[in-house]
């Protein structure tokens, strides 16, 4: 009868005894998640008896869940408390309740190939270099990463060398065999709590009315919520420092230099940025290349090439976007332009594209300039050509291009293609392979 009180607790949580009969009881059990809709959540109460069990509310953003219905939840017939035993996350334009606390087992390594030996259960945000993996030190050969995390694994303890960033969005992932450059050669592992983050972003802190999954704004000075994920970046060679702590700052990724081909920006060669790229392969992040202009193709593709010949992960590649079309207005034109500006990257990279600044030409391409309704039917049709682009990840908009090309005025208030921007629901922005 040990189990009563806890039975109890469950049947009578937050609700008037008057009320105790009206609720509907909800048990996650084993690998079983629920989606639910926001309106059940004060109708219900759950019960999470497993890990593995998760429940999403597909229309109610983390911030509200959190505020409104923690006491509906129960772990192991326990109340809820966040990041104790449950994490609440984004996802999309809704949220998902994780059942598992800071120390939960994200990932678990062996020293034996297709999960089999030895092992060892390894946590988040922990920086496992030799001291900390021990007996695991250059042993590894195969692990499980658990839904919901990402890792990194390199050669180096300082996580230079070779490296490779695995993530397990969508399913637990499974590597039964590393592959040669890895296999018995991991010193450095690192894992990160995933955010189930949509493609539409911002660049710069004016975030608040667009309703974005994400934003960054050339620093390294936020955090990430619940809802919203903060990207940083490293600007310049020696600006900002990456001796961070990434737990409190929440992020998962960093972008690389800031338009290095410009005499303005960064201004940086391609062997100085090569040079500089072991300080960004030490966080363990997820990494994105440097960041180049619309004009800095050439400097780009030799990064990459370089990159490359020396094994050194670039992760996906982010660029900017200004070209104009002749006539401002014509959406449909700007939106294929743009694609076929961003496929020919994607096919000399090989890797998935950030756009982390774009518009509908700028006030240094010429041309005729957007009216507002203009603008808005340019952006309409290009954040179409975004979101259903697959090897596109992410995308942010930059707002400060003359004023008939902003989403947000000096006043705060949302143009047109402002309101485009912010009332577009963009899908999940990365996609795990099966």
């Amino acid at each position: 009868m040990r189990c009563l009180p806890l039975l109890l607790s469950f049947l009578m949580v937050a609700v008037a005894p008057a009320q105790t009969a009206a609720v509907r009881k909800v048990v996650l059990t084993g690998n079983k998640s629920v989606h639910e809709k926001a309106e059940m959540l004060g109708k219900s109460a759950y019960n999470f008896d497993s890990p593995d069990a998760w429940l999403f509310v597909d229309d109610l953003p983390p911030a509200k869940l959190i505020s409104t219905y923690m006491d509906r939840l129960l772990v192991n017939y326990e109340p809820a408390v966040l990041n104790a035993n449950v994490r609440v996350a984004q996802y999309e334009s809704g949220c998902v309740v994780i059942p598992q606390g800071p120390k939960f087992p994200a990932m678990t390594v062996y020293d034996g190939k297709s999960l089999s030996g030895p092992s060892m259960s390894l946590e988040c945000h922990v920086k496992y270099n030799d001291s900390k993996l021990g007996s695991m030190k250059g042993a590894i050969t195969s692990f499980k990463l658990k839904h919901g995390y990402m890792a990194t694994l390199a050669e180096n303890e300082n996580g230079s060398g070779f490296s490779k960033n695995y993530v397990a969005q969508d399913q637990d992932l499974e590597v039964k065999d590393l592959g040669k450059e890895l296999d018995g050669k991991v010193r450095f592992v690192r894992i990160f709590p995933w955010h189930w983050t949509s493609k539409k972003g911002i660049a710069g802190d004016i975030h608040q009315k667009l309703n974005v999954g994400w934003y960054y704004n050339w620093n390294l000075n936020q955090n990430s919520t619940a809802e919203l994920e903060y990207v940083p970046i490293k600007q310049k060679k020696d600006w900002p420092g990456l001796d961070q702590d990434w737990k409190a700052r929440g992020s998962t990724h960093l972008l690389g230099f800031n338009e290095p081909d410009r005499p303005d920006q960064a201004k940086m060669t391609t062997d100085e940025a090569i040079a500089a790229w072991p300080q960004l392969l030490a966080t363990g992040l997820r990494l994105g290349s440097p960041a180049v202009s619309d004009g800095g193709l050439g400097w780009l593709y030799d990064f990459m090439k370089k990159a490359d010949a020396a094994k050194l992960r670039v992760d996906f590649v982010a660029v900017h976007y200004y070209r104009a079309v002749a006539d401002p207005g014509d959406g449909k034109a700007a939106a294929a332009q743009f694609y076929n500006f961003i496929k020919e990257i994607h096919e000399r990279t090989g890797r998935p594209i950030w756009i982390t600044e774009w518009n509908n030409g700028a006030n240094w391409t010429g041309g005729k300039d957007p009216t507002e309704k203009d603008q808005a039917k340019a952006v309409d049709e290009m954040i179409k050509m975004l979101d259903k682009t697959p090897f596109v990840e992410r995308y942010a908009l930059y707002n400060w291009v003359e004023d008939g090309r902003m989403v947000q005025r000096k006043d705060g208030s949302l143009t047109p293609a402002g309101e485009i921007y912010r009332d577009k629901v963009s899908p999940l922005a990365y996609k795990q392979e099966k």
